[in-house]
């Protein structure tokens, strides 16, 4: 059986599960898709991308977009995907010194990936002290108000984070959220000036964190840690904790075969 077959939804003997894994396969790069998107990645009717999404979407793999006839990744294909990312290469490399920041900072640790618009915890090291911080694997959190998705946006390159913060919805979280563009780009400003990012109650009022990217061998962001817990115990500590953090981060870059210059 060829691992990569060359599917169409106009092909003789092609079925629903056919058309179901070209969905699929168009969602696995496309921010967002209507019906009409759907319909022309898989040849098929309108009508029947319909019915599809909507199986689809029973089943967690699609889930709808806050604007009607539109759909998103779901969280079955994204539980998925964090199942083979804790199988990389970077999860791997990252458990001990994440194991070590958690010893360090007496705080719970993760390590997360981009997927879409959103950053996804494929790692996590329980801190020793009491944290409201979930130590779920697969949780999916915003990239514009948390520790790991700043550190991720700030190290992007200026003309595709501006690319990427053009259709990434600002939402407000809490008091604290960062909603007015021009107010996250001067946060991610002073994240690349210092090297960490922090959260400061901008996705739950009860929690801060203190982030910093992993690049890879090409000086790319590949992943994103953080240290969370309370916010009285962690922002008041944020100077301490932050530089703590990104030496970690570093440390698995260069475990990754990045070499800074």
């Amino acid at each position: 059986m060829p691992h990569d077959p060359d599917l169409r939804g106009d092909q003789p003997g092609a079925g629903i599960l056919d058309r179901a894994m070209l969905i699929l396969r168009y969602m696995a790069t496309a921010h967002e898709a209507t019906a009409a998107d759907l319909a022309e990645a898989a040849s098929i009717s309108r009508s029947t991308a319909y019915r599809i999404a909507h199986r689809l979407e029973a089943w967690g793999m699609l889930q709808p977009h806050h604007e009607p006839g539109r759909w998103i990744v779901g969280p079955e294909a994204l539980r998925l995907g964090v199942s083979v990312l804790q199988r990389s290469q970077v999860a791997h490399v990252a458990a001990e010194p994440l194991h070590h920041l958690s010893d360090l900072t007496q705080e719970t640790t993760g390590l997360a990936v981009r997927i879409d618009r959103t950053m996804v915890f494929v790692h996590r090291n329980p801190g020793p002290r009491p944290s409201p911080i979930s130590s779920r694997i697969g949780a999916v959190r915003p990239l514009h108000c948390t520790a790991v998705g700043k550190a991720w946006l700030a190290a992007l390159p200026e003309e595709e984070l501006g690319a990427v913060l053009l259709g990434l919805p600002l939402e407000k979280h809490t008091p604290a959220t960062l909603v007015a563009r021009a107010v996250l780009e001067r946060d991610l400003a002073l994240v690349r000036r210092r090297g960490w990012s922090l959260d400061n109650g901008e996705i739950n009022t009860a929690t801060a964190a203190c982030g910093a990217v992993v690049l890879d061998d090409q000086g790319r962001p590949i992943a994103a840690i953080s240290a969370s817990g309370p916010i009285g115990r962690v922002a008041r500590r944020a100077e301490q904790i932050g530089p703590v953090v990104a030496s970690t981060a570093a440390l698995i870059s260069r475990r990754l075969g990045y070499q800074p210059n």
